[in-house]
């Protein structure tokens, strides 16, 4: 026999104290003297053995009632298999953010948990499963309890780790085993195929949303910049029928900033451009409206304060450089080639070759390096460069090739207005402004330069290539005064300058949950310390790898909730981080899990939590005995009023 509250049997000691009062009754006797008490004597007897027969038996009456009331109340019953032996029962509850999505009686998790809350309750030596969970051998109670603290969690667990999980406890167990899996069964969640055992009995229980209609909002990034503003692109992803005027609001610590409506087709996105000032850090959120899933209505970002941009001229005559590149925004270093310090090279954002006859090849090397890794570079050439130095750095860059020096005069005549480099620069598009010339220049064959200004015969002057990870600036002309009059053109300031803003690679503006990110917070630490990550009330010491100027962390699976996370050092803000949830799951795409699973005598399949119990209950009869026990007690009722009347 089993019992649904089990820990109301306790109340059964306390039956002692009644029965210790009747044993030793603390009750005196009052003499009274009497003339002639031999008549009253044999009274008294016959009375005291009338009075202790029936002071036991209403003890024993209300010993029992109360013994009945309290079996009744503990609500006992008695399970019956059809298979041998223990009854053991595992419940995978998928509890994926795609759960949030509404069925007929609300959100598919939470109705759920009140479904097998209400099918669970004569169920004891249950095995419950979560995306981020495992809880074994619970009691109905424990059950109860555990389920009612159930959470969302972002980060999805395939269904083949689930199973396989399931699959290696109950091997360990010889209980006939039912094994019930309650989800939604997204199909990204089941790309592997799942082998189910055909020893236990399953239950699936695909639950379905009343609509897979959403809208998330996929991603934020910077499409443009200037000196003035910056230009955020938000994708909004539409996974369901065409919507129109969807609002998307842009915050800036929680203030708005922003906001714009977009028409979005079905199963189509659409980009939407917001336009910030580019001075102070953004702590930034865009939120939409949406009311089915709620985890992908938000996206958290954070534009850092720009940090001051490392510049480094090699080169005799760095004057007209250092008057580009000033305090305000750059950290400008300027060297000749043999004070150069080789392991200085990598904190340099942008390094300028400022008319080097020669490249040597120890130089070549670190520049083939600085480049892989991210580095820009501007070239200025001599004008008696050696050729083949040049050609040997270019070769390993793998950008093409300098050729030969034409020496006659050039004028400077057209300006790419629509490069990237000078958008922003020019309020309109000037064609008679005053030409600069140039009395030599190279001709070169590159691979894939895009021109910025050409000369007057179509040739490029100032061209860019596009590396892996960083560019490359090629100026087709030295630019002394005895070669050109570049230097006093309007022209150098803007685009030199642009040079440095855009070498600096704005740092990463938000995170995803349960991807690896790797951040790195410009800090010195010393020996012993670590940075800690706070949220809320809630403090992390994340996997970190402390170098001399800057520590990189990485985070995977911790933080898990959206939103900014302070970043601490000895108890003391240095920065923020956003984070965000996966957008896998903001597509409601559901396999058929009978072509997934199959269909074998062993498989109950059902789009409902109780119907998957009923159906448990046809192969378990279960029978109850509270009414029994209550109707017992009635009749100790009715015992002990006769006793009281009739002795």
């Amino acid at each position: 026999m089993q019992f649904k509250h089990p820990e109301l049997l306790y109340a059964l000691f306390l039956l002692v104290i009644p029965v210790l009062i009747h044993l030793f009754q603390l009750r005196k006797f009052q003499k009274i003297p009497f003339t002639n008490v031999k008549f009253l004597k044999e009274v008294e007897l016959q009375t005291r053995k009338s009075s202790r027969l029936k002071k036991f038996l209403v003890l024993c009456t209300r010993l029992l009632l109360f013994t009945a009331l309290i079996f009744a109340f503990s609500q006992p019953f008695k399970s019956t298999s059809k298979t041998d032996g223990q009854l053991e029962t595992s419940i995978y509850l998928d509890n994926s953010f795609s759960m949030q999505a509404k069925g007929k009686q609300g959100e598919l998790l939470k109705r759920a948990v009140q479904d097998v809350l209400e099918n669970t309750q004569h169920l004891e030596n249950v095995n419950l499963y979560t995306n981020n969970n495992v809880f074994k051998n619970l009691s109905s109670k424990e059950l109860r309890n555990t389920l009612l603290d159930i959470d969302y969690y972002p980060i999805k667990t395939n269904l083949s780790s689930i199973i396989h999980k399931i699959n290696s406890t109950i091997k360990t167990s010889n209980s006939s085993n039912t094994i019930f899996l309650i989800s939604d069964f997204q199909k990204h969640n089941t790309e592997q195929k799942v082998q189910i055992d055909t020893s236990s009995n399953y239950y699936i229980s695909q639950l379905q949303p009343e609509t897979t209609s959403n809208i998330s909002i996929d991603s934020v990034y910077i499409s443009e910049q200037n000196n003035e503003a910056i230009y955020l692109t938000a994708t909004i992803k539409n996974y369901g029928n065409t919507k129109k005027n969807v609002s998307v609001s842009l915050y800036n610590n929680n203030i708005l900033s922003g906001k714009s409506t977009v028409n979005i087709a079905n199963k189509q996105s659409e980009n939407i451009i917001f336009n910030i000032p580019n001075t102070d850090s953004f702590t930034g959120k865009l939120l939409v409206k949406d009311e089915n899933l709620t985890f992908d209505n938000e996206l958290f970002f954070i534009i850092d304060n720009p940090e001051k941009i490392n510049v480094a001229a090699i080169g005799s005559n760095n004057t007209f450089l250092s008057k580009i590149y000033t305090n305000d925004k750059f950290n400008f270093t300027s060297t000749t080639l043999n004070n150069f310090d080789y392991n200085e090279l990598s904190k340099y954002n942008l390094l300028i070759l400022n008319e080097l006859k020669t490249i040597p090849n120890s130089l070549s090397n670190a520049l083939k390096a600085y480049s892989e890794n991210g580095g820009n570079l501007v070239f200025i050439p001599a004008i008696d460069a050696d050729l083949e130095s040049y050609n040997n750095l270019f070769s390993s860059l793998n950008i093409g090739s300098l050729q030969s020096l034409t020496e006659s005069e050039i004028s400077v005549t057209t300006i790419n207005f629509a490069h990237p480099l000078l958008k922003g620069v020019f309020e309109r598009q000037i064609t008679n402004f005053q030409y600069p010339k140039v009395k030599s220049s190279y001709n070169v064959n590159f691979n894939s330069a895009s021109t910025i200004v050409d000369f007057e015969n179509g040739k490029s002057f100032i061209s860019q290539i596009t590396t892996n990870k960083g560019k490359i600036y090629w100026l087709a002309s030295s630019l002394s005064n005895d070669n050109s009059n570049f230097k006093n053109s309007p022209l150098i300031v803007p685009i030199f300058y642009n040079f440095g803003l855009y070498s600096h690679n704005s740092s990463q503006l938000y995170n995803t949950i349960g991807n690896l990110n790797t951040i790195e917070i410009p800090e010195k630490l010393s020996k012993d310390e670590v940075l800690h990550l706070v949220q809320k009330n809630k403090k992390y010491i994340p996997l970190q790898q402390i170098n001399s100027d800057r520590v990189v962390i990485t985070t995977e699976f911790e933080p898990n909730k959206s939103g900014f996370i302070k970043v601490l050092h000895n108890e003391n803000e240095i920065g923020k981080i956003a984070y965000n949830y996966d957008r896998l799951e903001s597509d409601l795409n559901y396999i058929n899990v009978m072509d997934y699973f199959g269909n074998t005598p062993n498989i109950n399949y059902s789009t409902d939590v109780k119907d998957a119990f009923l159906n448990l209950s046809k192969n378990t009869k279960t029978t109850s005995y509270w009414q029994w026990f209550l109707i017992a007690s009635l009749l100790f009722i009715i015992i002990e009023i006769l006793v009281l009347k009739l002795l």
